[in-house]
């Protein structure tokens, strides 16, 4: 990965609070596509996927480091995922296909977004689209996790970026049993699903596709896509919608950390 600059090295340090329990190979769902190489029949396609981060969890309320474990949204996150689905769905029309992680807060703010959009789809599970994996340090204070990982990375005199600090998680993981993820596993995972979104959804000719995941495993993604330096200081909001394009096996960055459908009445 590259080098931040300060004001992303900002945004690394708040994406720490968005999150893990070990233990678990991610793997796409049995009904998730598989990965696919673009055909001359759908090469010109475009995919609009509008990569969205769950709703308000009770963890994320208590300021607890969530990943892999789970908990279910807040009312506020239920309002927001609502609201966030009914303006975009006025906004850009008909989602053609639909997806989340296979955990709880993903799954119930996909099924929210698609209901406030008036659609009957139905989100189709997958485990690669997870959260990062903070093995030992899942349900600990995020204060006693950001305070190791400054500490490792002071000593040791490395850079705040986003790989450097998901390295420090790793090293700091106070369960070693309980193995965690750095940056750069996360990426591929959640790159090798999309992939295989995107490649099924040209073939189907599906244009617009929701997915819901997780804030540290966008931001990973956005990273390695190019988009470090549009990743905002306080991380990716709850609800906040990426637009992501694919063509031919490409992806383009569109827009980071949209909020706007969130705030809107």
């Amino acid at each position: 990965m590259t080098r931040l600059i300060p004001r992303v090295a900002l945004a690394a340090v708040a994406v720490l609070g968005a999150a893990a329990l070990g233990g678990w190979t991610p793997a796409p769902s049995a009904t998730a596509p598989t990965a696919a190489n673009p055909s001359s029949s759908n090469r010109d396609a475009v995919v609009q996927v509008y990569l969205t981060r769950h709703g308000e969890t009770i963890l994320n309320k208590l300021k607890l480091v969530q990943g892999w474990s789970d908990a279910p949204l807040t009312d506020e996150g239920v309002a927001v995922a609502t609201r966030v689905g009914k303006n975009l769905g006025a906004e850009i029309g008909k989602l053609d296909a639909a997806y989340s992680a296979d955990m709880v807060r993903h799954y119930e703010t996909a099924t929210l977004m698609l209901q406030g959009a008036g659609s009957k789809l139905s989100a189709v599970r997958d485990g690669g689209l997870r959260e990062l994996n903070f093995g030992g340090w899942e349900g600990s204070k995020q204060s006693a996790m950001q305070g190791a990982v400054f500490g490792y990375l002071g000593q040791h005199g490395l850079d705040f970026t986003l790989e450097n600090m998901t390295d420090a998680i790793v090293a700091t993981n106070p369960a070693p049993a309980l193995p965690a993820e750095d940056c750069d596993q996360v990426s591929d995972r959640m790159q090798a699903s999309l992939d295989a979104i995107a490649a099924d959804a040209a073939k189907h000719r599906d244009d617009k596709v929701l997915v819901v995941s997780s804030g540290l495993s966008i931001s990973c993604l956005l990273v390695d896509l190019g988009a470090e330096d549009r990743l905002p200081e306080g991380g990716i909001a709850n609800g906040a919608v990426n637009l992501l394009t694919y063509k031919a096996g490409v992806w383009t960055v569109q827009t980071v950390n949209d909020t706007h459908y969130a705030s809107q009445p």
